[in-house]
């Protein structure tokens, strides 16, 4: 479950926050201590009105153990402990589900309030809660904590200390499977930005619930992420395997993900996740499509996912999350394959690497002359390949100022697709999507024209063979599919994940086998 804090200071804005929050979270924190003249009863009646189905927290918290996270904002006056017991107590009449007290607060407090709610015959649950902003301790003594908090009758511990370092999300994940075993309830995560992976993989490893605010809205505690992430985040989670050696050390399953949108029709999980097993390799692929990118990749480090692939429309804009780029990715201005080097994420570009292998494959490229048909981030690989293979590649492109832009780019000759008759070449390739499923008609290059070259490439790969390959063939030309350079930059891609050789003629049955079927 995700849980919203309300911890707005101004009662009106307050108000509007728990009615927006009950319509999207599965439980709303109503911060007492920080809504100022905050009526509990008022708001839990407008929780109720927002959401039958919402669970409410009421949580008043000593100074010692909030955070004020505005600049220059001031707490809250410190209620007397007699004034709180007040507040807890008339949140438990006006219908609260949970509520929240501090393991400091005493035993007398906590059974204070539990012969309450047991004479009020209340189903209201009670969360015992410690917090520390100083930092984690070691595993040891949170067990001790835990069990305090045990003692006390609690229903649901809570136990929240600052992250200092990246192993202290271990110790949390490890105090969720402790309490587990115990058939205790427990929320349990990480504050501060590198507590930020214990958050996201609280939910998964057991905790009873976590915690993420709305969009622009105000957090109760460092590290806290939007609702948005949280909810892309148990999206990616879905299906993978508790353990913290999955994320933390180096792991003996290897999963990897496609990070796009769209993804559906991507053949890239078929390919891989057959290649994967056939190199002998225990993890799995799956396509996410991503609205968050940011989110994403830190879920990919949380999780520890051991490569991506990453497709439309991230290629360019996934390079500021990153720890470092290739070189030649770098020199592209975009990256389509993703390594984790052990927390750390550098990413490459294996386009370029596919398509040039694609072509070696069916002739020389060194001395050669090239048409490139588009101005793309396809167009941009392949002139980068050619050039670096010692070939010498020419733009071709329907909108002139983009085609102008690329051929200055790579100091290269530039035509408008209407002079294409004029240009000779050895080869021709198209980097555009003219062609592709449904549009299966369409083409950029007279019959007429084609004749002119050697050999014809198409990556376009839906259908296998194009109109423009199926004209460039009935001229005699050599011609070469888009599925080459797909499982080309596949293939390099599993190497790059796992330091070997994929088997290329696997991943070409596989796909074309797809394929067929698709256009049967």
């Amino acid at each position: 479950m995700i849980c919203i804090p309300v911890t707005d200071k101004a009662k009106p804005e307050a108000f509007r926050s728990v009615e927006k929050s009950a319509l999207h979270a599965d439980v709303i924190e109503l911060r007492m201590d920080l809504i100022a003249d905050g009526d509990v009863a008022q708001l839990i009646a407008a929780a109720r009105r927002a959401s039958k189905g919402v669970k409410i927290i009421v949580t008043c918290r000593r100074q010692e153990e909030s955070l004020v996270l505005e600049a220059g904002a001031l707490p809250q006056k410190a209620m007397t402990k007699a004034a709180k017991m007040e507040l807890l107590k008339k949140a438990v009449l006006s219908g609260a589900d949970f509520i929240d007290i501090e393991l400091a607060e005493g035993s007398k407090a906590i059974r204070e309030l539990q012969s309450f709610c047991r004479k009020q015959k209340s189903v209201a649950r009670l969360i015992v809660s410690w917090h520390d902003f100083s930092g984690t301790p070691p595993l040891t003594g949170l067990k001790k904590i835990f069990q305090s908090c045990v003692q006390t009758g609690a229903d649901i511990v809570k136990i929240v200390p600052y992250a200092r370092k990246m192993s202290d999300n271990a110790k949390i994940l490890s105090l969720i499977d402790y309490a587990k075993k115990q058939g205790r309830d427990i929320i349990a995560m990480c504050m501060g930005e590198k507590g930020k992976i214990s958050r996201v993989m609280a939910s998964s490893w057991g905790s009873y619930l976590t915690f993420a605010v709305l969009p622009g809205g105000k957090s109760s505690a460092p590290g806290q992420m939007t609702i948005r992430e949280m909810r892309e985040f148990q999206h990616l989670l879905c299906g993978h395997e508790r353990s913290i050696e999955a994320w933390y050390s180096s792991p003996g399953k290897s999963n990897f993900v496609l990070l796009g949108n769209p993804v559906r029709q991507s053949l890239s999980p078929l390919m891989h996740n057959r290649a994967l097993r056939a190199m002998r390799v225990d993890g799995r692929y799956s396509a996410f499509c991503v609205s968050d990118l940011e989110a994403a990749i830190a879920g990919i480090r949380g999780m520890n996912i051991r490569g991506a692939s990453v497709t439309i429309p991230f290629k360019t804009a996934v390079m500021d999350y990153l720890d470092g780029i290739d070189a030649d990715a770098a020199a592209l201005g975009a990256v389509n394959t993703i390594v984790n080097k052990r927390g750390r994420l550098i990413g490459y570009n294996t386009d370029w690497l596919g398509l040039v292998q694609a072509l070696k494959d069916e002739m020389n490229i060194a001395g050669e002359t090239f048409v490139i048909l588009g101005a793309g981030g396809t167009a941009r690989a392949a002139a980068y390949g050619i050039q670096k293979e010692g070939g010498q590649p020419v733009i071709v492109n329907r909108t002139p100022e983009k085609g102008r832009a690329l051929a200055a780019r790579f100091d290269c000759p530039f035509y408008p697709l209407a002079d294409i008759g004029k240009i000779r070449a050895a080869g021709l390739i198209n980097t555009t999507s003219v062609g592709m499923y449904p549009q299966v008609d369409q083409t950029l290059v007279a019959s007429a024209t084609l004749a002119r070259y050697r050999t014809v490439m198409d990556v376009v790969y839906n259908p296998l063979k194009t109109k423009l390959l199926r004209d460039a063939e009935a001229k005699g030309c050599n011609i070469i599919m888009g599925l080459e350079m797909f499982i080309h930059q596949g293939a390099q891609q599993l190497k790059l994940w796992t330091g070997r050789e994929a088997p290329l003629e696997l991943l070409k049955e596989t796909v074309r086998e797809r394929l067929m079927k698709f256009e049967s």
